[in-house]
């Protein structure tokens, strides 16, 4: 799964993505993003991209109320194609979803320890998204929400959890964000593992647990406890 992920570099979003970045909210880094929090997204409904924020946590168009639908800020590569809640976003409301990390979490209940997994050099990158909008029959408002499709871990994920998020090449997000693609074969065989040789992970700060905790040193790498040496002049 992918409960928390980063977005730091949001001055490179426009060049790295190719789309205007505009809005009454500009974006500003995030070190720790969690689900029903507004993202920023990357569309492409009418053949020009667009970026702009969404909800985490996909509503479907067909929802009675908002709160109907739970977990759905992450989407199963192996489900996008049959189930009832992510089959129409996949062929028509696909998006990209900018990062530069994200968290998953290793050890005993009672000893979690977060790790941040990113790109070597910690480079922009984009999740494969999906997205739909909700109207709010009691006031009209629409509200656009999305979710993060997740697929099988590679090697390096294996040891820290059984899931991780798509993370699409440059390549396959030109053919992600077409509208004109819609052969669910053709888009399923893009929710594949990224190459875990152009990966890292380390341990950060435990503030990451709590999703009210949003400051640059969580992302540092956290040193794993050593025990105490003591040097005894004989």
């Amino acid at each position: 799964m992918c409960g928390r992920f980063i977005l730091i570099d949001v001055t490179g979003m426009g060049l790295r993505f190719r789309v205007e970045v505009t809005g009454e909210t500009p974006p500003v880094p995030r070190f720790n993003i969690a689900p029903t929090q507004s993202i920023w997204t990357i569309t492409n409904e009418d053949g020009s991209r667009r970026a702009e924020p969404m909800r985490w946590g996909l509503i479907p168009a067909w929802a009675k109320s908002a709160s109907q639908i739970r977990s759905s800020f992450n989407a199963r590569d192996d489900k996008v194609t049959t189930s009832g809640l992510w089959k129409r976003p996949l062929q028509r409301t696909r998006c990209l979803i900018p990062a530069d990390g994200f968290y998953e979490w290793t050890g005993p209940k009672n000893d979690r320890r977060p790790q941040l997994i990113r790109l070597k050099g910690g480079a922009l990158f984009a999740f494969a998204g999906i997205f739909d909008t909700w109207q709010n029959r009691a006031t009209g408002e629409a509200v656009r929400s999305c979710a993060i499709i997740t697929t099988s871990p590679n090697e390096l994920m294996e040891p820290i959890h059984d899931r991780m998020p798509v993370i699409l090449d440059v390549e396959s997000e030109s053919l992600w964000l077409d509208p004109a693609t819609e052969d669910p074969d053709r888009l399923v065989s893009l929710l594949r593992p990224y190459p875990p040789e152009e990966m890292e992970a380390h341990e950060v700060s435990r503030d990451v647990n709590s999703s009210k905790e949003d400051r640059p040193e969580m992302v540092e790498l956290v040193v794993a406890d050593k025990p105490e040496h003591h040097d005894f002049a004989l």
